[in-house]
């Protein structure tokens, strides 16, 4: 006759408990707190905690879209053409 445990557990639940202990023990030497990790990552996917772009490459950028704004306003005729930076600066 097989005696069943009311307690028997398998060694796959015994590993799952122990990866989480790990990882937690883990956390807490390297002092990684779950609610700062928790709001940079919602931070990070809402688009808040992006970097800044290259200066250089955003005034070349603007200066791009003022000459293509001046191209088709002239094009266009319907207002008048600007000199200087364009209205982005």
């Amino acid at each position: 006759m097989s005696q069943h445990s009311a307690l028997s557990v398998s060694s796959y639940d015994v590993l799952a408990l122990l990866g989480i202990a790990t990882v937690f023990l883990w956390m807490r030497l390297t002092r990684v707190s779950v609610r700062d990790l928790g709001a940079r990552a919602a931070l990070t996917v809402t688009g808040y905690l992006r970097p800044r772009p290259d200066p250089a490459a955003e005034q070349a950028l603007r200066a791009a879209f003022a000459e293509l704004d001046r191209d088709l306003a002239e094009i266009l005729g319907d207002r008048t053409v600007r000199e200087g930076r364009g209205p982005l600066s």
